[in-house]
């Protein structure tokens, strides 16, 4: 594993095949799921070091890659700005959220990716040569962003920035059928849409969060709180409970009550306004700490998700009489809107709902994978190629089809050599 801190280090990596050989493959804080940051014999690039920022004014900051987006949200917050966009996983790298999908509940109208909002990159090529792309170069953004490091290792990133503003958040519980018989407003609703679904308590969560003129954006401990309960304490609690009752049948309706109990502690910890900035700020775990559970992430069809959820819910249902395993913590739903910024944007075409499905326990969890694939596959179901397993290459290419092939005839005129493609990818780019 390299760890470059400068342009001119990276360069040297990409120039010299002898002492640093393919897949050459940059990486963040390593939030991703997939293979897709595997290079077996090959060289690992680890851009922690290069974590500065660069310049910053009232609507542009310029950072290195390896900055954790939380602490530049906290950098940000002391000049009384923000980033756009209230992405989940604020403890990735900013060059690891540019460079691979993620996840926003957002307003409607506004972008679904962090990368949306890049003005601005510089990249050292595969072959070791430096190129820029500025805001009119809207083409070679598109390629860029969401590239997956396999156009180039990004080394200097320009994002929008804005004063802070702040939203009103409310709550709500409904059960699958009376979501089913909401979920087509929310598609279009000026509000973010977040959902906690559990299917073996008939419960959906909501979380909407609507534009607001209020001066204050609320209390960091009560999102410091919400971090904590939903993503430390929650699955900290489900582990320790799987080593106190081993048997599942007995265990899971307990792990159902500490969930809705997390669930009803978040919507009463008077989280009645926010901002991207707290919430971003507000993150318990440290960048880098170790994930305690395994997730997997698809998107679905915004126009058919009441039906959807329905039916995500029977999966769930059967897959458990069948098997014995289920997921012991609720799946997260983010309403994602229409956005083109990126060619491999998931939701490129249309606005989504995605699913992540996510759980404590790793014994049956791959088998659940497949049934969750196949359900996926049935449900027009499209794949993140950093949050996704059990993804075909047959079913990325269906759903990304003619964008696939124009970003693969752009990474063999970039990269002739396969110097940054690992086995991974060539499943979909070869």
């Amino acid at each position: 594993m390299m760890q470059p801190s400068s342009p001119s280090e990276i360069a040297a990596i990409l120039r010299n095949p002898q002492p640093f050989p393919a897949p050459v493959r940059p990486m963040g804080f390593g939030s991703s799921t997939t293979r897709c940051l595997s290079a077996p014999g090959g060289t690992l690039v680890d851009l922690s070091k290069m974590n500065r920022v660069l310049r910053l004014d009232e609507s542009t900051v310029t950072v290195q890659p390896g900055i954790a987006i939380r602490e530049l949200a906290e950098i940000l917050e002391a000049d009384g700005l923000e980033l756009h966009g209230g992405f989940d996983l604020a403890n990735r790298s900013v060059g690891g959220a540019v460079c691979a999908a993620s996840l926003e509940a957002a307003m409607g109208g506004c972008a679904s990716q962090f990368a949306t909002h890049v003005t601005g990159l510089k990249v050292v090529g595969p072959e070791g040569k430096r190129f820029s792309a500025k805001a009119g170069d809207r083409s070679l953004l598109g390629l860029l962003r969401l590239s997956y490091g396999l156009l180039g290792i990004v080394y200097e990133v320009s994002l929008k920035v804005r004063p802070i503003q702040t939203f009103n958040v409310q709550f709500a519980r409904v059960g699958f059928d009376d979501f089913a018989k909401l979920a087509s407003r929310l598609t279009f609703a000026s509000s973010s849409t977040k959902l906690y679904l559990m299917p073996f308590k008939d419960r959906v969560f909501l979380e909407i969060r609507r534009p607001t003129n209020e001066a204050a954006q609320g209390r960091k401990l009560a999102w410091q709180l919400k971090d904590w309960a939903c993503y430390s304490a929650l699955p900290t609690a489900l582990r320790s409970l799987a080593k106190v009752v081993p048997i599942r049948r007995m265990r899971y309706p307990l792990s159902d009550k500490l969930s809705e109990a997390t669930q009803s502690l978040v919507s009463r910890s008077f989280m009645s306004t926010g901002s991207n900035s707290l919430e971003q700020t507000g993150r318990f775990k440290n960048p880098g700490s170790k994930q305690s559970f395994s997730y997997c992430t698809w998107a679905f069809p915004a126009r058919d998700f009441g039906r959807v959820a329905g039916a995500y819910r029977t999966l769930c249902l059967e897959h458990y009489e069948r098997t014995g395993f289920r997921c012991d913590m609720p799946a997260v739903v983010f309403r994602l809107n229409q956005d083109r910024s990126a060619l491999l944007a998931p939701t490129f075409n249309e606005p989504m709902f995605s699913i992540s499905s996510m759980t404590t326990e790793q014994a049956g969890w791959d088998d659940f994978i497949v049934d969750l694939a196949e359900f996926a596959h049935a449900n027009n179901g499209v794949p993140f190629f950093n949050q996704t397993q059990g993804a075909t290459s047959d079913h990325a290419m269906s759903c990304y089809s003619k964008r696939l092939e124009v970003f693969r005839r752009t990474r063999r005129k970039l990269d002739p050599n396969d110097r940054m493609l690992n086995h991974f990818f060539a499943s979909y780019m070869a």
